[in-house]
């Protein structure tokens, strides 16, 4: 197997071994620059200009920008080009399960349900209000409120959304929460290790319950199941908090159970149990590949992303402005923002309709604000 990656490289994040400003097509990383081995790779996390990436042992490895400490390798170098591994002993030598990027944060949370927490903390994301601490270098462990266990971590631009084994979130930082809020919703302020800090709920737990969270740059979506008699255990509901200025905000009740959610800076992605992805929020970078671009106005009803007949959906990713869809068969498409060749198309113009790549196989893939990797297949 083999890793590649395209974009925005300014500080190294491509894993190359070199800054650049930009790659317009995927180039292969290689085998020497990486901590890890490509066929053990488990998921791909990227953030403003680093990347996370977390192997089937439970380590995690980081490469790229590190001005806030968010590649958590106790370093004060500004950038690592290559990939190294996040010391074990760093989350008390347990395996790691999930990984998340935000712009200049990262975090995981162990096996053992542990949150870990590292890079900026200007506006108190990491959950912490201390002189000394506005940056954060290796992971630092959080405790929640009765020692409550974590099971999903989400950044936005200045905010860190924690989901509870017992469906509760807890926000670090500045997330504002739009008025009024979802009536289906109780949210309170709290204090957290000093830290104002922002507990939502649901109102009815009978009745529903938030099982997934998705953070944009100030905004963010929850996945909810539906346990009412009518609901019968539905997830076709999803509801959201923070700025709506494009839309981005707004919440539905589709007709077909949500299987994945996907959000970028200011748009979002569902994909449906029928295997129809639906987008909505802003558009003027043909973010939304819909095949026309929105400069004055967002698309506040989601839209129903093309495809070939013949393809179906695996997996979505959002950078901050474009998009990346892992097909089931193994084929990738991006659209979208282009600026730094994010799309990967040999070009820097941006691209509104979804683009086939001209890659092997691919079995994994993620996306950061500005680039993408992907995992391929050997080639016979």
């Amino acid at each position: 197997m083999e890793v590649y990656a395209w974009g925005a490289n300014s500080h190294g994040q491509l894993g190359l071994g070199f800054e650049s400003e930009l790659c317009m097509t995927p180039q292969r990383v290689a085998r020497s620059s990486c901590s890890f081995a490509a066929a053990q790779v488990r998921c791909i996390r990227g953030g403003g200009g680093h990347v996370l990436i977390l192997d089937t042992n439970g380590r995690v490895h980081a490469c790229g920008w590190n001005n806030r400490g968010q590649l958590g390798l106790d370093s004060s170098e500004e950038c690592h080009n290559e990939f190294k591994m996040i010391p074990s002993e760093y989350f008390g030598e347990v395996p790691v399960d999930t990984i998340s990027c935000g712009w200049d944060i990262s975090g995981a949370i162990t096996l053992t349900k542990r949150l870990y927490v590292w890079g900026s903390n200007a506006f108190q994301q990491l959950g912490i209000c201390q002189r000394g601490f506005l940056a954060v270098r290796r992971p630092m462990p959080v405790k929640l409120p009765r020692e409550e266990e974590s099971i999903r971590i989400s950044f936005g631009l200045r905010h860190c959304a924690v989901l509870t084994q017992d469906h509760k979130i807890y926000v670090f930082g500045r997330l504002r929460i739009m008025d009024p809020p979802p009536i289906e919703l109780d949210i309170t302020a709290t204090c957290l290790h000093r830290c104002n800090t922002i507990k939502i709920q649901a109102h009815n737990p009978n009745e529903l319950r938030i099982v997934s969270l998705s953070s944009g740059q100030n905004h963010m979506l929850l996945k909810c199941v539906d346990l009412s008699e009518s609901g019968g255990g539905s997830t076709k509901r999803i509801l959201t908090l923070g700025d709506n200025k494009f839309g981005q905000s707004n919440a539905f009740l589709f007709e077909e159970d949500v299987r994945q959610l996907a959000v970028g800076w200011t748009h979002n992605a569902a994909v449906l149990r029928n295997n129809e992805i639906l987008l909505w929020g802003r558009n003027c970078y043909g973010q939304l590949g819909i095949g026309s671009f929105s400069e004055q106005q967002a698309i506040p009803t989601p839209l129903l992303l093309k495809l070939p007949e013949d393809q179906s959906p695996a997996r979505v990713h959002m950078g901050a402005e474009h998009g990346l869809l892992r097909t089931s068969a193994g084929a990738v498409y991006t659209w979208g923002w282009n600026e730094h060749g994010n799309c990967g198309n040999n070009s820097t113009e941006n691209v509104c309709t979804p683009t086939l790549l001209e890659l092997p196989i691919v079995k994994l893939a993620g996306a950061g604000a500005g680039f993408c990797y992907a995992i391929t297949e050997p080639v016979n």
